[in-house]
């Protein structure tokens, strides 16, 4: 896997089932936070309903949303990837990115995301294990999104990242 340079991410796409790294300017994925929204989700979260996380992304779409970051772990997220998934049918503008937080980390379904980014640049930062990428993944997404929708009922890392969502000042719909 090829680190990337100074305002670059690394960016997989899949190709006849094997992830191919391609280099792709930030400003080319995303470029306007308005048309940014992430998911936020105890990874535990069996109680909410999909029909109540497809309300919300409809909504969000035609508030003007049209890239979803999705970080990939636990039931909420992987229920919203496979929303945005179908949705697109309906929406064939709008873009699925899952973050990974780390280099090794294990994507649940590939065929879910339009892309799949590990932003962390080379020079700034070394390859992040379990325990550190995770937080700053979550702290990345806020800061690349003006929208989240939110299932958040306990304490832990996702009750961390909707209050940084928060004091960030993005527009939140918390389905708890």
């Amino acid at each position: 896997m090829k680190l990337c340079s100074n305002k670059e991410l690394c960016v997989f796409r899949r190709s006849s089932h094997l992830c191919v790294a391609a280099l792709f300017y930030f400003s080319d994925i995303m470029t306007d936070k308005n048309k940014t929204a992430l998911f936020i989700g105890n990874r535990d979260c069996y109680q909410v309903k999909e029909a109540d996380i497809e309300r919300a992304i409809i909504e969000v779409i035609e508030s003007g949303i049209e890239i979803f970051l999705n970080g990939g772990q636990g039931y909420f997220d992987k229920t919203c990837a496979a929303i945005v998934h179908r949705l697109k049918k309906a929406y064939p503008y709008i873009k699925s990115i899952l973050v990974i937080p780390y280099r090794d980390f294990k994507v649940f379904n590939d065929s879910l995301f339009d892309e799949i980014i590990y932003p962390f640049e080379a020079h700034r930062f070394s390859y992040y294990t379990y325990k550190s990428g995770i937080p700053k993944r979550n702290r990345w997404l806020v800061d690349h999104a003006g929208f989240a929708i939110s299932y958040v009922y306990r304490s832990g890392g996702a009750m961390k990242t909707l209050e940084y969502a928060n004091r960030s000042g993005l527009k939140i719909i918390n389905l708890v």
